[in-house]
């Protein structure tokens, strides 16, 4: 049975649900209200931003995934699985990372957005503008790997092992799709200023309990892909 479909599904869907991009989309659509922006506009805003993110990921993916397949060509004949278990090695160890932020959250290394990251995105999104919007998503497309960054690895080394690069790229926008998902759903739900208030207060509570989730999913597709491949 071909897994590769449900597995990338999955995975996307999992991508998305880290704390980086929800909430910061969360924070700024909070902004545009306190801004007095009317709804237009903040619906323009979020639509540019995830528009951003989902390119700018897809974009990332696609670099990487040639990279892994120009270095499994190179190591073909001595080592054919290289970069499938190099994957699940870094989604076991990101698996434990996680378990970290959980439990010894001050304890470095962090796998989190920096700060001065944030602090940069802030100045960006008090611009309010469709540009701002499209540097925003830039930005955090890719300073969001250190929060999840490892689950997207993970399935790019599983489809360089298993699909061709063609292939890989068409599931490559299928999982990105998905990963943007929870952001469309999030957006829509909060074109109110009271939801986007309830959604930032139980975002914030299981913000932290997302590292367990994820530290449990990337330790178990890791083994996995040991284990059955």
């Amino acid at each position: 049975m071909d897994i590769t479909l449900p597995l990338v599904l999955a995975y996307g869907l999992l991508d998305s649900f880290n704390p980086c991009a929800i909430s910061l989309l969360l924070i700024y659509i909070a902004l545009m209200f306190t801004l007095g922006k009317d709804r237009k506009t903040i619906m323009f805003f979020g639509l540019f931003y995830i528009l951003s993110i989902y390119i700018t990921y897809f974009v990332l993916g696609l670099n990487i995934l040639v990279l892994f397949t120009k270095i499994q060509d190179i190591f073909l004949t001595k080592a054919p699985n290289l970069v499938l278990y190099s994957g699940a090695a870094l989604s076991i160890i990101f698996g434990l990372l996680n378990l970290k932020e959980y439990y010894l959250p001050n304890l470095p290394p962090h796998i989190r957005m920096p700060y001065s990251v944030r602090q940069k995105a802030n100045d960006i999104a008090y611009a309010a503008s469709i540009p701002a919007a499209i540097l925003l998503g830039v930005l955090v497309g890719i300073t969001e790997f250190p929060c999840s960054g490892a689950v997207y690895l993970t399935i790019l080394a599983y489809l360089e092992a298993k699909e061709t690069l063609g292939t890989g790229i068409g599931y490559l926008a299928i999982y990105n799709l998905m990963f943007v998902l929870p952001l469309v759903i999030i957006y829509l739900l909060a074109s109110n200023r009271l939801v986007v208030e309830k959604l930032i207060n139980y975002q914030e509570q299981l913000g932290k309990k997302m590292h367990l989730i994820l530290a449990a999913i990337m330790i178990v597709l890791g083994v996995a892909l040991f284990i059955f491949f």
